[in-house]
């Protein structure tokens, strides 16, 4: 599983993220068509608002999936 194109800002996000994460991560992305967890091929990476936003196709079906990958802090109280 080889990494696809990443921006600048989510490569270095998405390689902050331990080996072992990603691997999993990218083994469990939702894929409407097969209606369950898969795993994403030919992705590429963005970073929106600190997350990782991965875009890619199901490993299955080739549906298009997404699969974003929260790693901003942020304040869940609403202040």
């Amino acid at each position: 599983m080889s990494d696809g194109k990443f921006t600048v800002r989510a490569a270095v996000l998405w390689g902050a993220i331990p080996k072992k994460a990603r691997t999993q991560i990218l083994a469990n992305v939702f894929c409407g068509k097969c209606r369950g967890a898969v795993t994403i091929t030919n992705f590429s990476g963005e970073e929106d608002d600190g997350d990782v936003i991965l875009k890619g196709a199901c490993a299955n079906c080739g549906q298009a999936v997404v699969r974003v990958v929260e790693t901003a802090e942020r304040d869940s109280s609403g202040n």
